[in-house]
């Protein structure tokens, strides 16, 4: 296994499931994009560091000007093993990124990225209130959002054939499948971010984003029964089956839900008629549905 192998199988639960099954025409970009992003995610979080260094090297990576001082600080700081390993490997990750054939789009999107951790860290220091929903929505973009945008127009361009929709209706849908994973994670975390000061949904708000979560998550179907390549679906469609298990366990009063490494695997296998046709649908609870899926 190497190096990128490893950090990824240590950081990620369900990622580098889904990473196995892309095609090698893009795998290696979106597995270093998602690296970089988890790598200054870890950064961060790491809450144990004074929060003006983190949000410092937030902005000399954003600014292609960070030192191995800095990485080498914020690393000590990591709680978890694999996210210590993650954060002293990024100066390589950071070589890998000037050699990549696809640094500009790489770079793009780690920037706004960058640019939503950096809100995320002081939005609640200047103001204590929650989100509205105007930046609700600007943070679910820049985080997760322009990820969908990378993963649609990269595809685009390296796999021929790639969907049976034109370029910006595809996009936008890849965009709110992106928005929608990440409003999951928010809904997920509500109660423990709202004891940590950090209110991202304002009063009555709760039942309306997880609504709104679970449209994007079926564009986000929308988007994989669009494209043709079954391994690309096969991929693409792992993190919607698990975000539309957990959403209606999800309440403003409730724990927070995880589903183990045996049941996301459980989605691996059961989604494996999708390499064959897109009008699988994933297991969900009754009322929740992949209509929005067609086959090309």
């Amino acid at each position: 296994m190497n190096l990128r192998d490893h950090l990824l199988r240590g950081t990620s639960r369900s990622f580098y499931l889904s990473l196995r099954w892309l095609p090698g025409s893009v795998r290696d970009s979106i597995a270093l994009g998602y690296l970089l992003a988890r790598a200054s995610d870890s950064i961060a979080d790491a809450s144990l560091a004074p929060l003006d260094r983190r949000v410092e090297a937030l902005h000399a990576l954003r600014d292609g000007d960070v030192g191995t001082r800095i990485i080498d600080e914020l690393a000590s700081y990591q709680t978890k093993p694999a996210e210590q390993e993650l954060v002293q490997n990024l100066p390589g990750l950071l070589d890998d990124l000037e050699r990549s054939p696809d640094q500009a789009a790489l770079q793009g999107v780690w920037s706004k990225i960058l640019e939503g951790q950096i809100f995320d860290l002081v939005r609640f220091v200047q103001r204590p209130d929650p989100l509205t929903p105007e930046e609700l929505d600007e943070y679910t973009y820049l985080v997760a959002g322009s990820v969908g945008e990378f993963w649609s127009t990269l595809c685009r361009e390296r796999i021929t054939d790639f969907s049976t929709m034109s370029a910006e209706p595809h996009k936008l849908l890849a965009c709110n499948y992106g928005k929608g994973l990440q409003r999951v994670n928010i809904l997920r975390d509500y109660r423990a971010d709202a004891a940590a000061g950090r209110s991202y949904l304002g009063p009555g708000r709760f039942e309306v984003e997880r609504e709104t979560a679970q449209k994007q998550l079926n564009d986000g179907l929308a988007w994989v029964g669009a494209v043709r390549g079954g391994r690309m679906r096969l991929s693409a469609v792992l993190p919607a089956a698990i975000a539309l298990e957990m959403l209606p366990h999800f309440g403003e009063a409730a724990d927070v839900v995880k589903l183990s490494r045996r049941a996301i695997r459980r989605h691996l296998f059961t989604a494996v008629p999708i390499l064959w046709s897109s009008r699988w649908q994933p297991i969900s609870p009754k009322g929740i549905t992949a209509a929005s899926l067609k086959a090309p």
